[in-house]
């Protein structure tokens, strides 16, 4: 066991007892360049607890941690399901499934791999988590092996702001990150719920630098 001291920002709770994941469990854990200074991947402290994964340093200040929202659950399986069900109609109206199955159990086939589609997009959602500290931005993917990418602000040269028509009208949005050139894809922080809000928050931490 290791004692990783997690402080918010105006909060004063107590250092939080936490477990290392085991050897095996991790993947694409960069290294992290802070503002003069420099940690290995392995110097990292990677730590879970109640099944949330988090990377803290010691004494560093969380200053925000959020997930995508739940439109971005939705996202990922709408298109999935507009096919599967459309596919489910052609075939009950033109009667390809012929003797192998029949109209009930066409149906209950592509119910359930619709079902299958949303818990795998839930499963995808549950495993992302972002954080903003008052060293670096990261971002937590996967859910069997925790991907995890890493920058610190002192790097960050623009905090960018993407949103579709339809993030706009739902109130969500895409928040990339760029280190002096384009938006680095691993950094995106995607479906963010009151985007324009965190986007402001994490544009304030930036000019604390």
């Amino acid at each position: 066991m290791k004692t990783l001291r997690w402080t918010a920002r105006g909060s004063g709770a107590p250092p939080r007892r936490w477990t290392r994941l085991p050897s095996g469990r991790t993947s694409g854990l960069t290294a992290y360049q802070g503002c003069g200074q420099t940690a290995s991947g392995e110097a990292v402290g990677l730590a879970v607890r109640r099944n949330h994964a988090e990377v803290l340093h010691d004494n560093e200040i969380v200053i925000m941690m959020v997930r995508p929202s739940l439109w971005y659950v939705a996202a990922l399986s709408l298109r999935m399901t507009a096919i599967l069900l459309l596919a489910a109609l052609f075939i009950d109206r033109t009667g390809l499934a012929g003797r192998f199955l029949d109209q009930r159990s066409l149906w209950s086939v592509a119910g359930i791999l619709v079902a299958v589609r949303w818990v795998y997009a839930l499963i995808n959602w549950l495993s992302q988590l972002y954080l903003l500290t008052n060293h670096r931005i990261v971002v937590l993917r996967g859910a069997t092996k925790v991907e995890i990418f890493q920058v610190g602000l002192c790097r960050i040269t623009e905090a960018r702001l993407m949103s579709t028509p339809l993030q706009r009208i739902l109130g969500a949005g895409n928040i990339g990150f760029a280190t002096g050139g384009d938006i680095l894809p691993q950094s995106v922080w995607l479906w963010v719920a009151n985007a324009p809000r965190v986007h402001q928050q994490i544009l304030h931490a930036l000019s604390k630098r």
